[in-house]
């Protein structure tokens, strides 16, 4: 059976982290049951955006510097790595306000930028993959917790879609608008990344209309650990509410052999409480995102599911423009949108540090009972 283990936590106290990630591991062997002296390290945090902790987008640096931390302990030399959406940048902001130009300072570990790629053909595709990820010996992958306007869950696997360089993720964006394309995209990053371990933030994560600035802070209160990222992702997406069989992705790992899915061939150990989340605001699973592209295709045109702009909270910046797919944006204050072109992938919304953009439905989609 898969483990997954879990722990209380309410606050980001860096002690009080650190001695709850020795307890989530103890079952494992600790630490330095995955890492031996001399081995390179990928820590992967969710660095989506330079945003403050306050509004739980990106993943906490107390959690993260715990990490690096027993890592270290450990014999292991680290490097800590993520690609935020849009151009990349040297160095991108996310490091310093996300807190990880600190923790390289405090710790010297090392910060990579997400700019060589190294080529990979999976499944008849091509991806290009962050080179980091080819030159370590072992990445841990640690997430946020957060709901999803497009894949309905963010966390372990949906995580690792950070592998992808900058603006190379529109690439992809394109190649899959549906959900169910666009999970195998990230289901094949899982196989192309193996992430020997996975830790959980979920002290402070969000629901409603994450992951980004539009998403409503939540706490959640724990911490989880495991080393099959489906399992975990899977305790987690019933701990919310929703059925495991709605969120493609983890379905479609644990089809392809990548994890397990199964609650029942699933062990959760430690404070099971610390699962008890309550009632939460969700986003939907639209059924016209569930069915193959060549299918929705049509009915997203006609329910017309768009971006719709508050433009006195706009200030400006131009990042919808730079991460969406289809270049259907005009940089302005405020921005234009052709929404004709508009495929209805929610980046423009998700990276919006604002969160001045929000998915606007037309009388179709009102009569179809399609709501965000």
């Amino acid at each position: 059976m898969s483990l997954v283990t879990v722990e209380a936590c309410a606050a980001y106290d860096l002690d009080g982290v650190r001695q709850r990630i020795h307890g989530l591991l103890a079952p494992f062997g600790g630490m330095r049951r995955f890492v031996r002296p001399g081995m390179r390290v990928l820590v992967k945090p969710n660095l989506v955006s330079a945003s403050d902790w306050e509004r739980a987008i990106t993943t906490h640096p107390s959690l993260v510097r715990a990490v690096v931390d027993l890592v270290q302990e450990a014999g292991g030399d680290v490097v800590i790595g993520d690609s935020p959406g849009g151009p990349i940048q040297d160095p991108p902001p996310v490091w310093r306000r996300g807190g990880m130009v600190d923790i390289a300072e405090q710790t010297g570990a090392r910060l990579a930028l997400f700019e060589s790629v190294t080529w990979e053909r999976l499944n008849g595709d091509d991806y290009f993959v962050a080179s980091p990820f080819s030159e370590v010996d072992l990445v841990i992958n640690v997430p946020k917790l957060k709901t999803h306007m497009l894949t309905l869950y963010t966390g372990a696997i949906k995580n690792l879609f950070g592998a992808v360089p900058g603006t190379r993720k529109r690439q992809l964006h394109l190649r899959a608008p549906g959900v169910p394309d666009f999970s195998r995209i990230l289901v094949d990053l899982l196989d192309l990344t193996r992430p020997a371990l996975t830790i959980m933030d979920g002290v402070w994560g969000q629901e409603g209309d994450g992951p980004g600035a539009r998403g409503t802070p939540h706490h959640y209160g724990c911490l989880l650990a495991s080393p099959d990222p489906v399992a975990l992702d899977a305790v987690l997406v019933q701990a919310m509410g929703y059925r495991v069989r709605d969120v493609l992705h983890v379905v479609q790992a644990s089809e392809r052999g990548l994890g397990t899915a199964d609650l029942e061939a699933i062990q959760i150990q430690g404070d099971r409480r610390a699962l008890d989340f309550g009632s939460l605001n969700l986003p939907r699973a639209y059924f016209f995102l569930r069915v193959p592209s060549w299918i929705s295709a049509p009915l997203r045109q006609a329910i017309r599911i768009r971006p719709a702009l508050d433009e006195a909270a706009c200030a400006g910046c131009g990042r919808c423009v730079e991460v969406c797919p289809p270049e259907i944006i005009t940089a302005g204050h405020p921005p234009r949108f052709d929404l004709d072109r508009c495929i209805a992938c929610f980046c423009c919304a998700e990276i919006c540090p604002q969160g001045a953009i929000s998915m606007h439905r037309n009388w179709v989609a009102r009569l179809a009972g399609v709501g965000i």
